[in-house]
This record gives structure tokens, C-alpha cells and sequence, in this order.
């Protein structure tokens, strides 16, 4: 049986979770992105998990999208982002290593409440080399505006890539340790944020969050709450079959 893309073991209240494509260097195909959707789900509701650990398993965090597989919608992609201060409050620690690009890069910085990098991190956004659509990003205080403009549109150039000195510089990054420190300084903020109310937890993300989020990034995430559900349901197929056959429906809310 094929092992799962996303790993997720709970050990002393802290769920690790780990990318688990090594071999695309954690890149996110269409599966991926929806079993670290269902994870994120899985973590909040959890009642054994106080607080994450996210990591990529192997030398890379990941790549970013896999251009070899299947492509779908930019949203389908999206749906990888822990929805921070909307569904997710518990707090979230990346253990980052190697190559943190595009979809990687994202989940890194602006998924994870803490990052600690390794000393190896190499931060880039190449979807500008190639013309991925994306929403338009929405700028943060914490991040160097003239460092976000370069990273995103300039860092598919090996050079032009921020590497782990830069990040923390520019404040993107929490801490910069040995690689082989990387899980052990992880392990300790997130017992550092065991011992916070999670109520207290859950309001600061709630608060800093949504203060930042745009509406472009709102109104993808309604359209997937509220209109697709809608789109693809048992009782929207059921009205088309009874306006057509002229008897009332039958609505199962599904």
C-alpha cells in the first residue's frame, strides 16, 4: 500500500507533520495538497494535539508545485495553506530545511506562526520564471517591502534565492540553527507554546490574521466554503432532474 503524502504522529501533545514526497523534493501534486488540507482539519480537531511541528521529509521542505503531474486550479493548490485565525488557532512550528520555494516558501512563512530555518534554507518563489497564476500577494508588515518584491519576482534565479541569514534579517524567519539542531530547537518553542492558554492562542490568531488577510485570498476561500459546495452537491443535481421532470425535489443537504 502506497505510504501517505502527509505523515501525522501525536507524541506529548505536539502532532508532527511531515511532507512525505522526497523523491519530488515534497513537491505538492493535486493529492498532497489535499491530504495537507484534511491534516490541518485533523490537527485542529485533535483533542490529544496542542501544537504542530511541520517538516519535509529529506534534504528539501519542498519545491514548491509539481509541474510534472496534473494540473488543476490555483485553488485546489491553495487549499495546502492552514486557514490560520479562521479554522486553525492551534499554533503551528515549521522546522524548515533546504529548498522552501513557492507553495513551500508560503506554507513556511505565512502557514506556520513560528519558523525556525536551518542553516541550508534557501528561500525562492519561481513561478515568476514561468508564469504560475497566482492571487495577488498581499504584503505584511514584518517582511522588507524591497525583499518581498525581489523574492517574488526575482528569485527563480539560483543567486537571487534569500537564504537563511537574509530571512531572518528581514524577519521572516524566527531562528536560524545547525540543520542538525533543526527539530530539537522546533521540539522546544513548541513546548514553549504548550504552556499558553489556548483560548489566548486562538484569539492573537484570529486577530493578527484576518487584520491581513485580503480580500482576493477571502473571497477564494468563501468560494470554496460556500459556492463549490454548492456546484458539485447531490441537491443541486436533484433540482435540475425535478425542474425537468415537473415533480418537487427531494433534498438530502448534500
Amino acid at each position: 500500500m502506497e505510504e501517505s503524502s502527509i505523515l501525522y504522529e501525536v507524541k506529548d501533545r505536539i502532532a508532527y507533520i511531515m511532507l512525505n514526497r522526497p523523491e519530488k523534493m515534497n513537491a505538492f501534486n493535486l493529492e498532497m495538497s489535499a491530504a495537507m488540507r484534511d491534516t490541518w482539519k485533523r490537527f485542529e480537531d485533535d483533542p490529544e494535539a496542542q501544537v504542530a511541528v511541520l517538516t519535509g521529509r529529506g534534504k528539501h521542505f519542498s519545491s514548491g508545485i509539481d509541474l510534472t503531474d496534473e494540473q488543476g486550479e490555483p485553488w485546489q493548490y491553495h487549499e495546502a495553506y492552514p486557514r490560520n485565525g479562521i479554522s486553525v488557532f492551534k499554533p503551528i512550528v515549521g522546522a524548515i530545511q533546504g529548498y522552501a520555494l513557492g507553495q513551500g516558501y508560503i506554507i513556511a512563512v505565512y502557514g506556520c506562526d513560528i519558523t525556525i530555518a536551518a542553516d541550508n534554507v534557501m528561500f525562492g518563489f519561481p513561478e515568476g520564471r514561468i508564469g504560475v497564476s497566482l492571487i495577488p500577494p498581499q504584503h505584511t508588515p514584518y517582511m522588507h517591502f524591497k525583499l518581498h518584491l525581489e523574492l517574488l519576482l526575482l528569485s527563480w534565479k539560483g543567486g537571487r534565492m534569500v537564504d537563511a541569514r537574509r530571512a531572518y534579517e528581514a524577519g521572516i524567519v524566527n531562528k536560524v540553527v545547525p540543520e542538525s539542531e533543526l527539530m530539537d530547537e522546533a521540539v522546544r518553542w513548541a513546548e514553549l507554546l504548550k504552556g499558553i492558554p489556548p483560548l489566548y492562542i486562538k484569539s492573537v490568531k484570529y486577530g493578527l490574521y484576518t487584520g491581513i488577510e485580503r480580500k482576493t485570498t477571502r473571497d477564494e476561500r468563501e468560494y470554496i466554503d460556500f459556492i463549490l459546495p454548492q456546484e458539485v452537491s447531490q441537491d443541486k443535481q436533484e433540482a435540475m432532474r425535478a425542474f425537468l421532470e415537473k415533480r418537487e425535489p427531494h433534498f438530502t443537504g448534500k
